[in-house]
């Protein structure tokens, strides 16, 4: 491997390196996205059981094909050098947030809750991850928590002589009892105890058992009893002993067999839930649960807790992280070990095995041949996943001149444009980027729309669609997504954070809509035509609830929002044995009587994007399916390879425009789909039939089209442009006109505009 570069991918950085692989940050050109490059070093190539246990991190991965697990993008050789592409991921790790300080009981239920469906889809294929730790649970840009590294991950049906060698694999720290004998039977309640282990550490910022020694630590799994976290941390509600002790039990029998029911618990003491409820809390017990909420000094008030919400949104938003002050002595995130296997084939033998089996240990190579143990050493290397923050993005240039697409010879289609008052504020003005003139105030009226809003910089701009009228709506630079007008037009929104927050276009004034402070993503939302339901996304879920604003404020759990519900089967949206799609994003017809949602399926090993429209005329479990597509219906250039759909613009009835993802995190070729005919126009391009096109959407009327555009001929000097163009025209070469708007309104080549255009009353 060169200094620079490895096959097709760029190495900008070294993230870490652990025992059995060194993580790069690279850049993918074919892509153009960043990636974390994970490299088995050339020192272990002649050993078979490093390059074994390499493969079956992509392929254990590939077959879970969980959202909550770090996606791998491809794996293979490299002139004889294995290696795997990730995800990026730029939020750092567990690892580096324990540095500095525990994390707050609220914070940690969420991780949880979305972490348990992971795990327990490993466990249901019969896999066990087997090494747990901090530097193995990830972050993304929003915070969502992902799992990685499963290189030492082993199938239950296996032989342990395949897989590991005849070795215990892990790490000293969070290792089960029977994991530590190296017993052959183990299933995932031997995850379950490592996540027992990890709950007590971040709750309290330190493991439960510390010794100076591997072999001693691993003994103290076996012989010592469970501390109480409470000592440790006196501020918690005591049901967390309980818990810990039956998550840390010693036979896996009397463990929590399933990690979502551990989650379930631990999101029922963070509510004030006692010991004996939790523990007998049942799949049918949630309304008896909920009468034994107690007072206590350790529960958030729910004034506190939104609080809380807000400062965590706040320091996400300035690229903080929100934690409290780091403790004295806090244990540092060791590296998995290899350690020889010792047949200790019952109790009795414990006690005579530990002073030969520390003896040992202090002299085998642990982390795979990389760092020696000794009495009084403790090993620390970086984990092998753990990564860094990812660069800023360089700005384009604020100089460079807008290029002109009309043609003096080539005539514009002119629309038939009538006029309409637009929103005059009475109370404080909106801040003007440009000055506006007394014929600004009338905006024009194109495609039954006469707004449009869209993001630049993560900030919310409106403007008229002649250009005129250009206005700031926001100013704090937060992340955003999803922007949308309310359907009467007043009110724009938008996701930040756990929050949907909704702007007054006429005051300009910003509130908060709602928050789902207990979930771990809120990822996508629509409020129906008739504003009386709204579809929400939470965790990659699909809800539908009544539009009410007072009832949405109050939701915090998942049983809140399934109370709201008024049909079962969206309540969430799942097959008919109960298991949730994954839904990254969701739109209504016009009629209400379907939805067109983006969704999350298996196929080839990986998850692959789809549009999936579905009937919703009638309350059943998994509606019937209208259409999905690409799939079987058409392809798409370079989706095999990266089957992501970032973005899907629908007319409400039967139109549909995507995009592939060609450069910049977004920008590709422009796909149009008729649902009614089943019939693609591949690669439209209007503009000059070139590349590339983002977050295509139709007009209020279906008759025009609006997108954001980046020209790839001008590589990295291209700019983005805001197109309006009559949607009867794609196809006929005529050359369209951009909406004006300051050369620098867009500096940055990887921004998600997502224009949207507000529905007007059209006079005659």
């Amino acid at each position: 491997m060169s200094e620079e570069q490895f096959g097709r991918y760029i190495i900008k950085g070294e993230l870490g390196r652990g025992g059995m692989a060194t993580v790069f940050s690279a850049y993918d050109p074919r892509f153009e996205r960043d990636v974390a490059l994970k490299v088995l070093p050339r020192e272990f190539l002649h050993d078979p059981q490093f390059r074994a246990r390499f493969d079956r991190e992509a392929k254990t991965i590939a077959l879970i094909e969980h959202p909550a697990i770090v996606p791998v993008y491809d794996f293979g050789e490299e002139e004889g050098q294995p290696y795997i592409v990730m995800r990026y991921m730029s939020g750092g790790s567990l690892s580096d947030r324990l540095s500095q300080g525990h994390l707050p009981l609220d914070e940690v239920s969420k991780m949880l809750t979305r972490l348990a469906p992971a795990l327990d889809a490993a466990h249901k294929k019969g896999i066990i991850h087997r090494d747990l730790k901090p530097g193995n649970i990830l972050f993304d840009q929003y915070g969502n928590s992902y799992l990685s590294d499963f290189g030492i991950a082993r199938l239950t049906q296996a032989s342990t002589a395949t897989l590991t060698g005849g070795a215990i694999l892990g790490t000293p720290a969070y290792m089960s009892p029977e994991q530590v004998q190296g017993g052959l039977d183990l299933d995932g309640r031997s995850d379950i105890y490592a996540m027992g282990v990890l709950i007590f550490q971040i709750l309290s910022g330190k493991t439960p058992y510390q010794a100076d020694t591997a072999a001693r630590l691993m003994m103290m799994h076996l012989l010592e009893p469970v501390p109480h976290i409470t000592e440790a941390q006196n501020d918690l509600p005591p049901a967390f002993d309980e818990i810990i002790e039956k998550a840390m039990a010693k036979d896996p029998d009397d463990r929590f067999q399933s990690t979502e029911e551990m989650a379930r618990a631990v999101e029922l003491a963070a509510r004030g839930v006692d010991a004996p409820t939790i523990l007998g809390y049942s799949s049918k017990g949630t309304d008896e649960a909920k009468t034994h909420l107690r007072p206590a000094a350790t529960v958030m008030s729910p004034s506190a807790s939104r609080q809380r919400a807000s400062n965590a949104a706040a320091a996400t938003r300035i690229g903080a992280v929100p934690l409290t002050p780091a403790k004295p002595n806090t244990p540092v995130d060791t590296p998995a070990v290899v350690l020889p296997k010792r047949g200790i084939p019952s109790w009795v033998w414990i006690i005579g095995a530990i002073a030969l089996l520390a003896v040992v240990i202090s002299t085998f190579v642990l982390g795979g041949g990389m760092l020696l143990l000794s009495k009084k050493t403790t090993p620390t290397l970086v984990p092998t996943n753990t990564v860094l923050v990812a660069a800023a993005n360089t700005p384009i240039p604020t100089n460079t001149a807008v290029p002109t697409m009309a043609s003096s010879d080539t005539p514009v289609p002119t629309p038939l444009i009538t006029y309409t008052q637009g929103p005059v504020s009475t109370d404080t003005p909106i801040p003007a980027i440009e000055t506006s003139t007394p014929e600004s105030l009338i905006a024009p009226v194109i495609g039954g729309g006469d707004k449009l809003a869209f993001f630049s910089g993560n900030d919310v701009y409106m403007v008229n669609l002649d250009g005129t009228d250009l206005v700031r709506l926001t100013f704090d630079s937060g992340t955003k997504d999803h922007l949308q007008w309310i359907p009467d037009g007043s009110a724009l929104t938008y996701i930040t954070g756990l929050c949907i927050n909704r702007i007054n276009v006429g005051t300009s004034s910003i509130d908060t809509l709602l928050c789902f402070e207990y979930a771990s993503s809120l990822d996508a939302y629509a409020i129906s035509p008739d504003g009386l339901q709204i579809a929400i996304v939470v965790n990659q879920q699909l809800f539908i609830v009544p539009y009410d604003v007072a009832s949405l404020s109050q939701v915090d759990y998942w049983d809140d929002i399934q109370a709201l519900a008024s049909c079962e089967g969206f309540a969430p949206y799942s097959t008919t044995t109960g298991t949730a799609y994954a839904v990254r994003e969701v739109h209504w017809s016009d009629d209400l009587q379907q939805l067109v949602l983006i969704v999350l399926v298996p196929e080839g090993g990986v998850q692959v994007d789809v549009v999936r429209v579905i009937d919703i005329g009638q309350c059943v479990n998994n509606p019937p399916r209208v259409d999905e597509f690409p799939g079987s219906r058409f392809t798409m250039g370079g989706y095999p390879s990266n089957p992501r759909l970032l973005h899907v613009g629908s007319d409400g009835r039967f139109l549909f425009a995507l995009t592939n993802i060609v450069r910049n995190e977004g920008f590709g070729d422009l796909y149009l789909y008729n649902m009614d005919v089943y019939r693609v126009q591949s690669r439209v391009n209007p503009i000059g039939e070139r590349c590339c096109y983002r977050d295509p959407d139709f007009s209020p009327d279906g008759n025009y089209l609006v997108f954001a555009f980046q020209d790839i001929s001008q590589g990295s000097s291209s700019i983005i442009q805001l197109f309006y163009i009559p949607y009867s025209t794609l196809g006929t070469g005529l050359t369209y006109t951009p909406i004006p708007l300051p050369e620098n309104m867009f500096t940055n080549p990887r921004d998600h505009p997502q224009p949207v255009l507000r529905p007007a009353t059209v006079n005659p």
